[in-house]
């Protein structure tokens, strides 16, 4: 059975011309695998898995099969999309951007879940305070208002996306 390029096989350098090959097989696996709603995104949805694809190539020395790639490409467009789609319908009242009340009441359960240093960081910071100003006004190293400030606010993106808690 002959190879396809993008199917396993050892790697030497890519040239153009495997590029060019490799590039082939994702535009018709992208095609075949992307639903309608997507169609305006095809060229984009070859590009990423092209350079995935590339990547792993230089960072494993071996080729990923194009159809799989290209199909997690799109899978993970859509997943993406849909998690937007529904960040902004629960974030949103329609005014600006203004977080609803459904919005500000999951915000504030998600908040009350958090560590309370990192509650307390991510609060201020949320209300303006820049993270040298959090440090200051609660006495911690700007390192520690950093952190507590990424930290908390990675908790609470994980539990408004239902991730953790």
């Amino acid at each position: 059975m002959a190879r396809t390029p993008g199917d396993d096989a050892p790697s030497q350098a890519l040239d153009p011309g495997d590029i060019e090959r490799i590039r082939q097989v994702l535009i018709r696996a992208v095609q075949r695998h992307c639903p309608p709603a997507l169609a305006a995104q095809r060229e984009d949805l070859v590009q990423m898995a092209l350079v995935r694809l590339v990547e792993r190539v230089r960072r494993e020395g071996t080729r990923a099969q194009g159809t799989r790639v290209a199909y997690t490409v799109v899978i993970d467009e859509i997943r993406r999309q849909r998690r937007q789609q529904r960040q902004s319908e629960r974030t949103t009242d329609g005014e600006g951007g203004t977080p609803g009340p459904e919005a500000r009441s999951e915000i504030l359960d998600c908040l009350e879940r958090l560590q309370d240093r990192r509650r307390t960081a991510v609060t201020l910071f949320l209300q303006g305070f820049r993270t040298v100003e959090v440090a200051t006004a609660l006495g911690w190293t700007e390192k520690q208002a950093e952190n507590l400030v990424y930290r908390g606010l990675a908790d609470l993106r994980g539990c408004l996306d239902g991730e953790d808690g």
